[in-house]
């Protein structure tokens, strides 16, 4: 009889783009194996001693990664903050991770094209 080797349940994560005011920014969920993997990411990031870039108030703000309990991930160009610790993120390889998860569509293609081309 075949079993669950496992009983714990797999850990949900959401990812998501900053980039509308005065609506719902786009979210989508994202396999908790690439949850894990970005997890693993941020672990090996070297820590950034300096403030993250500022956001402007329009546009794209940064992505975030959530996990169901409670905790948040945040990339905007080239810093990654998580627990209010920054990490060095040079080549934006967690932030583009998330942002190309997002399901074809759900993130106008001339943003992302003007952020990450």
């Amino acid at each position: 009889m075949g079993t669950s080797k496992s009983t714990e349940a797999e850990r949900k994560f959401t990812a998501g783009v900053s980039i509308f005011s005065g609506r719902p920014d786009p979210t989508w969920p994202i396999s908790a194996a690439l949850g894990s993997k970005l997890e693993k990411l941020y672990g090996e990031l070297e820590r950034h001693e300096g403030g993250a870039t500022q956001a402007p108030p329009l546009g794209y703000r940064g992505a975030f990664l959530r996990d169901d309990a409670g905790n948040e991930w945040s990339a905007y160009r080239g810093v990654v903050t998580f627990n209010s610790e920054a990490r060095e993120d040079d080549n934006r390889a967690f932030e583009r991770e998330l942002v190309t998860s997002a399901p074809d569509g759900l993130i106008p293609p001339a943003l992302l094209a003007a952020e990450f081309d």
